[in-house]
């Protein structure tokens, strides 16, 4: 174990999350959609419709939006509804988008109404109109903005203004995962952490996730156990010298799993 560094928890999400499409297990439907909406927007050489993302927390709502700049070979920018408070917010981030760059705003129902009717047109006529001024003297300067997608994310769809919901050319509702989806992403994080799994591991984590395969820290998932296990491993951390061998699984305490992980 000499030489060996602790692996940030950021650092293996960053590893473990899928690169494109054809990596994204589970949520067939969407997949598919999505494959046509950008493949659409690549064969015109223009940016793709606005894209609404729904569904529970932790199933893969951000690894999509990843995947999507990833596909367009686009930049991805990355805000949430909480940090738009102002219109001003929302401004400065939009004037510095390039064009073709996705925006992608995680719980976009938490956006402040200011910022959302600042929006409204940006996302319609890629400009926006800065207020100088108050009152009777106040004045309204136009600002373009690059053509870009708005990827937007939100756990409660029902809580989005209509006018906002409407601007979306594409929605999109992810559904829970089966366990044998579930089975293949726990399977698929073990092989990228050079991960042994008992022979019924997989099956029964899979069983127990409750249909997500989220991050560590929500815990209660699918590739959990595979990513609590990892703190400590050889440097490249995707491929340690020795696998780990997770063979006891112990208590379900409705938060955590907990694992025993050795060197075999």
């Amino acid at each position: 174990m000499s030489g060996a560094l602790t692996v940030g928890e950021n650092d293996v999400d960053a590893g473990l999350r899928p690169k494109s499409l054809r990596e994204f297990i589970g949520q067939p439907r969407v997949r598919e959609q999505l494959e046509l909406v950008l493949s659409g927007a690549k064969n015109r050489g223009g940016t793709p419709d606005h894209i609404l993302l729904s569904g529970p927390p932790g199933l893969g709502k951000t690894s999509l939006a990843m995947i999507i700049a990833a596909e367009l070979g686009s930049s991805l920018r990355v805000t949430s509804g909480p940090a738009l408070e102002r219109a001003g917010d929302l401004a400065a981030m939009l004037s510095n988008l390039v064009e073709h760059d996705v925006l992608f705003i995680d719980e976009i129902h938490r956006i402040a109404r200011p910022a959302e009717e600042m929006l409204y047109l940006a996302m319609e006529d890629f400009r926006v109109d800065i207020v100088v001024g108050k009152g009777p003297g106040a004045t309204s300067i136009p600002l373009e903005v690059a053509p870009f997608t708005l990827v937007g994310a939100t756990t409660r769809s029902g809580s989005l203004t209509g006018p906002l919901r409407d601007r979306f050319g594409f929605t999109a509702h992810m559904d829970f995962y089966e366990p044998d989806e579930l089975e293949l992403v726990l399977a698929r994080s073990a092989g990228i952490l050079g991960i042994e799994l008992g022979a019924d591991a997989g099956t029964e984590i899979a069983r127990r996730s409750r249909g997500t395969p989220a991050s560590p820290t929500d815990c209660c998932v699918a590739s959990a156990i595979t990513r609590r296990c990892v703190r400590t491993v050889s440097l490249p951390w995707t491929s340690p010298s020795r696998p780990w061998r997770c063979t006891t699984w112990t208590s379900w305490d409705w938060t955590a799993w907990t694992g025993r992980c050795s060197w075999p």
